[in-house]
């Protein structure tokens, strides 16, 4: 026996859960209408503009939520019904559990989104753009960080549900986190912002050292990255001339790839560790 098992069992089961199969669906629609949408708004050549731009905002809310949704209860879920014992008492280790939850899961997620934005992407160019290779380029460039944006918050729901023992947590957990850094995070920041002013700390605007902070937040991140990368707009208080290199779009490349590496590091790392 091999993780594929699993890997085939998890596609399978998340494939036909129907709250999954909408919101993926809501995705893809979503993407369709905004890629119809954005040449009618736009003025030249759209695939000049600014698309992965204009479907941030709409991907910082719905990824996080979709990758959540699917990871947060692959192992707790397992665990408070008995079926790991009853898996980790076959011919499977650890290890191969949590690859095969990572692949079957991951690999739904990935369809989608590939999926989603090569097709927002043809409407955006046909009838009224043209593809050039660096537009071609950049534009992978986009899929790219926007399946890392996933994996991020994929990472997070099975960190969550490794560290918890029961559904239930492992729920508050992982929608918690996602009303943190998808929804309130803004306010987040300016009730900091609020409170620093009112001490003294700062006065009107935030010193780079506290946007570093802010900075670091995946929805965030993945915003300047497509600003930075996707779009090259180097205005703005990441990007400006005189701005420090912590708070360039190099540096927040590197905290991103932290943020997808480190949820998944430390909810495999638990899984081996704890006592089921």
């Amino acid at each position: 026996m091999s993780w594929q098992v699993i890997a085939k069992k998890d596609y399978a089961e998340s494939r036909d859960s129907k709250l999954v199969y909408y919101l993926l669906l809501f995705f893809a629609f979503v993407f369709l209408v905004g890629g119809y949408t954005y040449p009618t708004v736009t003025e030249g050549d759209p695939t000049k503009g600014g698309f992965a731009g204009f479907m941030t905002g709409a991907v910082s809310l719905l990824l996080p939520l979709i990758a959540i949704l699917l990871s947060y209860n692959s192992i707790v879920g397992e665990r408070e019904s008995g079926k790991l014992n009853l898996l980790l008492s076959l011919p499977y280790n650890r290890r191969e559990v949590v690859f095969g939850k990572l692949v079957g899961r991951g690999v739904l997620l990935l369809i989608a989104i590939v999926g989603s934005l090569v097709s927002a992407g043809a409407l955006v160019v046909y009838p009224f753009g043209s593809v050039s290779a660096m537009s071609l380029l950049n534009y992978v460039g986009y899929m790219i960080l926007t399946t890392a944006f996933a994996g991020i918050f994929f990472g997070i729901g099975l960190a969550v549900s490794t560290f918890t023992t029961s559904k239930r947590l492992a729920t508050m957990g992982g929608f918690g986190a996602y009303f943190l850094f998808a929804l309130v995070w803004d306010g987040v920041r300016q009730g900091l912002n609020y409170a620093l002013e009112q001490v003294g700390v700062i006065d009107g605007t935030a010193p780079d050292w506290l946007l570093f902070v802010y900075g670091i937040e995946p929805t965030m991140l993945y915003d300047r990255l497509v600003t930075g990368f996707i779009e090259n707009d180097v205005s703005g208080p990441y990007f400006g001339a005189d701005t420090p290199w912590y708070l360039g779009k190099w540096a927040g490349l590197v905290l991103f790839l932290v943020w997808v590496v480190v949820p998944l590091s430390l909810g495999y790392w638990r899984f081996e560790v704890t006592d089921l």
